[in-house]
């Protein structure tokens, strides 16, 4: 790829969510920076506490499934791999493939096989999307309660749990579908490769393709045998959401809105609806569109609603990617010290 279409593969779908961005912020700058400035410190700091606990969660997800399929890391070197390759999806518009190619490159860093890690992602993707297809299912049953009809809205968000639930059954059906696996994984490994090279300059080697396929049967057949074990990764996934509503919870709390949960439920789940766009880097611009939206139909200020969005994306989006810059370094070092090479050292 030349590095013109690397720059406009990085950079045009950030440019499109910032102008979406601009023509939300601008029309509201006023009371909007008003809502921000009387902003409470301790609704803030709460707000980013359960930031921490979100991406906590996630690792411990990661973890436990490795766990499961007989690999086991330090909980901090996984949460790290975790919290670094989720943070890179909120740059690159993939839907999702970045993230999961950075994953499969740190854990094979750490001698992990990418069967292995396609086992892993996969299964905890599938638990993400239908713990986010019942928020946004219990959002529209209860916008439904609240309006007494049936508006666009409810119409957008049974569109939207279809889609959800549909790209949920199609990994699983893919993943345990001996015939599709066998066609999709070999897609898989190009696009895996694809982005491989384009972030490190690494591929996997063509001919380590039938040892992948074993080692992804290998780990299917794990995750058969020890599915008693998966409860506790579906509890993991469903704290990390339940970590996101607190979040957005206490932005609203800090510019000074404390709503029921009803309405707080509605909003983020549209919000979230989204983040699945897969040509906007974590529905950067959709996500606070959506939420304002609804909020302000909910009788919440625009500038208010606007605001304590804001605040959730900055909080749990872009303060975890500044640091994840920081948390990639300790990982590059701790891979130094296991290979015994110059930190940063491939």
């Amino acid at each position: 790829m030349t590095d013109w279409k690397k720059k406009l593969f990085i950079y045009a779908p950030i440019a499109l969510s910032l102008a979406i961005l601009a023509s939300l912020v601008y029309p509201n700058l006023g009371p909007l920076s008003a809502a921000l400035k009387t902003a409470h410190f301790g609704f803030l700091s709460l707000a980013l506490f359960f930031s921490f606990t979100s991406y906590l969660f996630m690792g411990f997800s990661l973890w436990e499934v490795l766990k499961i399929l007989g690999h086991r890391l330090p909980f901090w070197e996984t949460a790290g791999v975790s919290f670094v390759s989720t943070t890179v999806n909120y740059f690159v518009s993939s839907g999702g493939v970045s993230g999961f190619a950075t994953r499969a490159h740190l854990l094979s860093r750490r001698r992990i096989p990418y069967g292995i890690s396609v086992t892993s992602s996969v299964v905890i993707s599938v638990f993400i999307y239908l713990v986010l297809s019942i928020i946004i299912v219990e959002g529209m049953v209860l916008q439904l309660l609240k309006t007494e009809h049936l508006g666009i809205k409810f119409f957008e968000g049974v569109a939207g749990v279809l889609f959800v639930l549909s790209f949920a059954f199609a990994l699983v059906l893919v993943f345990f579908h001996h015939e599709l696996r066998s066609s999709w994984s070999r897609k898989l490994y190009h696009a895996v490769n694809h982005l491989l090279f384009f972030f490190s300059k690494k591929e996997i080697p063509e001919e380590t393709f039938k040892e992948f396929e074993s080692q992804l049967s290998k780990g299917i057949h794990t995750i058969h045998s020890r599915k008693y074990e998966l409860p506790l990764v579906l509890g993991y996934v469903c704290l990390d959401w339940i970590s996101n509503i607190f979040i957005l919870n206490f932005a609203f709390r800090a510019v000074g809105v404390n709503m029921g949960s009803t309405k707080l439920i509605i909003g983020f789940a549209a919000g979230q609806l989204m983040t699945v766009i897969p040509l906007l880097p974590g529905g950067l611009g959709a996500m606070e569109a959506a939420m304002t939206a609804v909020y302000a139909q909910m009788g919440v200020s625009v500038g208010r609603a606007l605001a304590a969005t804001l605040i959730f994306r900055f909080l749990y989006y872009l303060v975890p990617s500044f640091a994840s810059v920081f948390v990639y370094w300790g990982l590059k070092v701790s891979e130094s010290r296991r290979q015994g090479g110059p930190a940063g050292g491939n």
